[in-house]
């Protein structure tokens, strides 16, 4: 009974009431032994030495702590060091060189920034379906802030509003303020906060090249017309009649042109004058832009206005009475006509420059040398107003950012590289602008796009240095460096055959057959048929000559092909004259008269005329009236066209019908019709005689003269 009310209580193990021999084990009950008995005093002296034990181990653990801190701390640096030379890291510090804006909100947003970003992106997504835009376009600016070292974030927002959002709208404006938004993303914030990262560079050039630059889009021709109208209105009208060169060293100004304006008024004192008056009148040279806006304020305030007062200045002399100038621009147009040129056109150099760097992120200098970088021997003007000409300069200056990092991929070299190398064959093809800039609707500019055959060398020229570049193999690379006659190789060998072969006719008719004859000879020997290895057979029958023959034939083969394709080139010759470039329009109507004699060689003699073409004089005088009464083309344009065409006999062929048009179009008008465009001397004496003029007369008179050769 002792026991069990023992056994009841609840006594603390070290109590003196009870001996230790009488206490239960833990366990104890029916059937379960009793544990051993322990020695009060052992127990103390264990538990003492225990917790002694455990102290001594926490005072060793914080000691090897504290010391492998200071050793982290003492290795920091060199590690740091090793990192940046072996460039696992682009930047040593996250925040430490970012930009205030994006510093703050990266560095203090910790683990919840992660969270923070992930929830923006979700929402992004849901705005882009409910085709709430202008909330996505903020929505994607803070995503960029929450992750500015985070290259692909970049990269995918400017796609996404490149390509995305702005099929998803239905006017001109809209859709390019959405496809450039995405440049502006990447070429003025994406780019600055990860400046080696090639990828980025890759992204801008592709949407300059694919986006604006190809025909893929529906909307393309405009928005290269109003590309093409920003930066004329920027850098001016390139000057036609020049020789390369020239026309390279026209741009040198603004690349020389100071930095500041104390350095301007150093070293070309008349400019301090002209931009007191400036400030004057409102226009502050020294305000600077805004990521936020589309234009730097001098585009707006001073070199919009300028472009205007140019424009209207070469076509006052064929008005009635002089045309006043808009109320807003009423005091610079006065300023700049009063401006000494010579210091006028100092400060325009400084300004352009001013705004090149500070708007679109270029270097002027890095401009100028592209031109050297892509003749083989001499320089190639580059006209920027192409979207080709900055897809290869954000190609080129891109490659050069990433020259020294160690860790780049080189897939992303050779895709931006391929870019380069893509803009160079676009720019043969079509990079030779006639352009006529619309300044209040850019949209509706006249542009016209033809070949620029100098441009076929240097993408001839850098096929080959991709194809010694990216060998295919070990094999291939050692084979490159020891062969002159190097190809392309398998990754750029397509495209340079493609090229080279759909520019040979172009070249012959373009007057530069010794050219398109080095192409050919080059294609025959260096690219056989990949399956035979013997001369693909498109080349072997005949020579070069048969070949441009055959080719002539499969692009002219009947009447109306043959009088398609003449009077478009005509009329494109004739364009080329009214910029003042005689030496093209020389070639194209040499090029449209080949044409036309190879299918009338055995056309001529038909009785009823009913394959043959028009006199040649005739179908030169309908492309000029054409070109002439085309509402479509600047005034100032068609005015060139008509001063400039030398043939009195074609003018008199097309003059009363163009002045009957005239008439109608401008009788009510400021335009003086008789100054603009004037009647052709012997008018009188052509009316009387009338030439021939139809198909029927041309047979008529060739049968005539071959009865003449036959005698009878």
């Amino acid at each position: 009974m002792e026991t069990d009310s023992i056994s009841s209580r609840t006594l603390a193990p070290h109590s003196p009431e009870v001996p230790r021999d009488h206490l239960p084990s833990a366990g104890s009950g029916a059937g379960e032994p009793a544990v051993p008995d322990i020695d009060q005093a052992e127990y103390v002296f264990a538990k003492a030495e225990a917790q002694r034990s455990a102290t001594l181990i926490q005072v060793a653990a914080l000691a090897g702590a504290a010391l492998c801190i200071a050793l982290a701390a003492l290795l920091q640096t060199p590690i740091n060091n090793q990192r940046k030379e072996l460039q696992l890291v682009l930047q040593s510090n996250l925040y430490k060189e970012l930009p205030p804006k994006y510093a703050w909100v990266s560095a203090a947003g910790g683990t919840f920034r992660g969270i923070a970003a992930d929830i923006l992106w979700i929402r992004s997504e849901s705005l882009k379906q409910e085709g709430k835009y202008y909330e996505l376009h903020q929505l994607a600016k803070w995503i960029c802030t929450l992750q500015p070292r985070f290259a692909t974030v970049w990269s995918f927002q400017a796609w996404n509003m490149s390509y995305n959002i702005s099929v998803a709208t239905h006017t001109t404006r809209e859709r390019w303020q959405w496809v450039y938004n995405g440049i502006r993303l990447l070429r003025d914030e994406g780019i600055p906060n990860n400046e080696k990262v090639v990828g980025l560079y890759h992204q801008l050039a592709w949407t300059y090249f694919h986006k604006v630059g190809e025909r893929l889009d529906d909307y393309q021709l405009k928005y290269k017309r109003i590309w093409a109208t920003t930066m004329e209105t920027l850098l001016g009208t390139p000057p036609a009649g020049l020789s390369d060169q020239e026309a390279v060293d026209w741009f040198k100004p603004v690349v020389e042109a100071p930095h500041t304006l104390e350095e301007l008024f150093a070293k070309h004192p008349g400019t301090k004058a002209l931009v007191e008056k400036l400030a004057a009148i409102g226009v502050d040279v020294e305000v600077g832009t805004k990521a936020i806006n589309v234009f730097h304020p001098l585009e707006v305030n001073f070199f919009k206005p300028y472009t205007a007062w140019s424009i209207e200045r070469s076509v006052e002399r064929f008005r009635k009475t002089a045309k006043e100038p808009p109320a807003a621009y009423r005091d610079l147009w006065a300023f700049l006509d009063a401006a000494p040129a010579e210091d006028l056109g100092h400060l325009l150099a400084y300004l352009r420059s001013k705004v090149l760097r500070e708007q679109y992120k270029m270097d002027p200098q890095f401009m100028y040398d592209m031109s050297s970088k892509l003749g083989p021997e001499q320089a190639i003007p580059i006209d920027w107003r192409t979207p080709w000409a900055h897809s290869m300069y954000w190609g080129m200056y891109g490659t050069e950012k990433a020259r020294d990092v160690k860790n780049v991929e080189e897939f992303d070299l050779l895709n931006t590289d391929r870019i380069v190398l893509f803009s160079l064959g676009a720019l043969a093809r079509q990079g030779d602008y006639i352009f006529r800039p619309n300044l209040e609707t850019p949209e509706e500019s006249f542009l016209n796009m033809r070949p620029d055959w100098r441009y076929v060398e240097a993408v001839h020229q850098k096929a080959l240095e991709l194809g010694k570049k990216y060998p295919d193999d070990e094999d291939d690379k050692d084979k490159k460096k020891n062969t002159e006659a190097a190809t392309a190789g398998e990754a750029f060998k397509d495209y340079h055959i493609n090229t080279l072969h759909s520019l040979l006719l172009g070249l012959y008719f373009s007057g530069r057959t010794e050219q398109a004859q080095k192409y050919y000879d080059y294609l025959v020997v260096n690219y056989p048929d990949q399956w035979t290895g013997k001369t693909k057979e498109i080349y072997t029958k005949g020579t070069f000559r048969d070949f441009i023959q055959k080719q002539i034939e499969e692009m002219a083969g009947s009447r109306h092909e043959a009088t398609m394709l003449i009077h478009s080139l005509l009329e494109n010759a004739y364009i080329e004259l009214a910029n003042g470039r005689h030496d093209e329009y020389t070639r194209r109507a040499n090029q449209a008269f080949q044409l036309y004699t190879s299918y009338q060689k055995d056309k001529a003699d038909d009785p009823q005329g009913r394959r043959g073409l028009e006199p040649w004089d005739q179908m030169l005088a309908d492309a000029l009236g054409g070109v002439v009464t085309s509402p479509e083309l600047p005034l100032a344009m068609r005015f060139m066209v008509w001063d400039r065409e030398s043939n009195v006999k074609v003018k008199q062929r097309c003059y009363d019908d163009v002045r009957r048009v005239l008439e109608e179009m401008y009788g009510e008008t400021d335009l003086d019709i008789d100054k603009a465009f004037p009647e052709p001397p012997g008018m009188a004496e052509f009316r009387a005689k009338r030439p021939a003029m139809t198909p029927e007369d041309v047979a008529r008179q060739a049968l005539e003269e071959k009865k003449k050769r036959e005698g009878r």
